[in-house]
C-alpha cells in the first residue's frame, strides 16, 4: 500500500502475507520524500506499531515543528545543529562533548521532537539519522545523511499530513484484521 505520492510524500507499508489472527501488525514500511525512500522495504517481518505510535505523534505536533533560530539555516546548519546537540557529531565526525549530563538533557527535551525514524523500528536501521521540521509556511523539511548529506527533502504539510491520516487508518484497519476486532489501545 502507497499513501500518498514517491515523488512528494508517502508511506509505503504492507503487512506479511502470512499473518493469521491473532497477531500484531508485522510488515514492511519506507517513506518517500521528493523520489527518495528511506527504510528496508525488504527487510520483512518487521514490526509496525512503533511506527503507528510515532506517526500518531508526528500528526499532531509537525505543523509546530519549528524554532525561530533555524530561520536563515542551510540543510547542512540545521543537520550538524540539531545531530550535534542531540547526538554529538556532524555527520561522520564525532564532535568533543563537555556539555553537563543535565545540559545534554536539555538539549534533548528541546530538540528531541526534531527526530525522525530513527528509533521507529528496523525497517529504518540501515538509512541512519533523520530529522524532520516543518517550516511556519508549512514546508517540511526531511534531512536524512544517508541519502542527501547537503540536502533537504521538502513536501507541503497537507500532503504529509494526509499520507499519516491514511497509514494510520490502514494500520488500525489491519490491527482489527488480526486482532478479531478494534483494540483499545489503537485509539488511546
Amino acid at each position: 500500500m502507497l499513501f500518498g505520492t514517491e515523488k512528494t510524500f508517502a508511506i509505503e507499508a504492507m503487512s506479511e502475507p502470512d499473518l493469521a489472527p491473532p497477531s500484531a501488525v508485522w510488515g514492511r514500511m519506507r517513506v518517500w520524500c521528493q523520489g527518495m525512500p528511506i527504510g528496508d522495504f525488504f527487510a520483512k517481518q518487521c514490526a509496525l506499531y512503533p511506527s503507528y505510535v510515532n506517526f500518531r505523534l508526528l500528526r499532531e505536533r509537525l505543523a509546530l515543528l519549528w524554532l525561530a533560530e533555524f530561520e536563515g539555516m542551510s540543510a547542512i546548519s540545521l543537520w550538524n545543529h540539531l545531530d550535534g546537540l542531540l547526538y554529538g557529531f556532524h555527520g561522520d565526525v564525532e564532535l568533543t562533548d563537555v556539555r553537563t549530563l543535565e545540559e545534554c538533557r536539555q538539549a534533548s527535551e528541546k530538540y528531541g521532537r526534531f527526530d525522525f525514524l530513527t528509533n521507529w523500528g528496523e525497517q529504518f536501521d540501515d538509512n541512519g539519522k533523520s530529522f524532520i521540521l516543518c517550516t511556519p509556511a508549512g514546508e517540511v523539511k526531511v534531512l536524512n545523511w544517508s541519502l542527501a548529506k547537503e540536502e533537504e527533502l521538502r513536501a507541503r504539510l497537507p500532503d504529509v499530513l494526509q499520507s499519516i491520516s491514511e497509514f494510520m487508518n490502514w494500520f488500525e484497519s489491519e490491527a482489527r484484521r488480526l486482532n478479531g476486532g478494534p483494540k483499545d489501545h489503537l485509539t488511546a
